[in-house]
C-alpha cells in the first residue's frame, strides 16, 4: 500500500485536516500548525494552448472586446499577455 503525506504549502508541516471543498470540488486542507487555509496544488490561470488561441485571434485584428465576449477571458488578461509576448 502506498500512502502519500501531504505538506503544507507554507511551513512544509504534515499536520493538515480536510476543510471542505472549492467550487471546482478541489480539497481544501487546514494546517494545524501554521493555520493556512488552501488548496494544496491550485489551477491558476490559463493553459499555453488556450491563451496560444486568444493570441492567435487578437493577431488577427480582432478587438479586446470581441475576444472578451468570444472567450470569456478579461480585455486586461489579454493586454498583459500582449505586452509580454516579443
Amino acid at each position: 500500500m502506498i500512502t502519500k503525506t501531504l505538506t503544507s504549502t507554507r511551513c512544509g508541516s504534515s499536520k493538515l485536516t480536510r476543510n471542505g471543498k472549492t467550487k471546482a470540488d478541489k480539497q481544501k486542507f487546514h494546517c494545524q500548525a501554521c493555520g493556512c487555509y488552501g488548496t494544496l496544488a491550485p489551477d491558476y490561470g490559463y493553459s499555453e494552448g488556450r491563451k496560444a488561441e486568444i493570441l492567435r485571434a487578437c493577431h488577427e485584428r480582432s478587438s479586446l472586446r470581441r475576444l472578451e465576449r468570444t472567450f470569456g477571458v478579461a480585455r486586461q488578461t489579454v493586454a498583459a499577455w500582449l505586452k509580454k509576448s516579443p
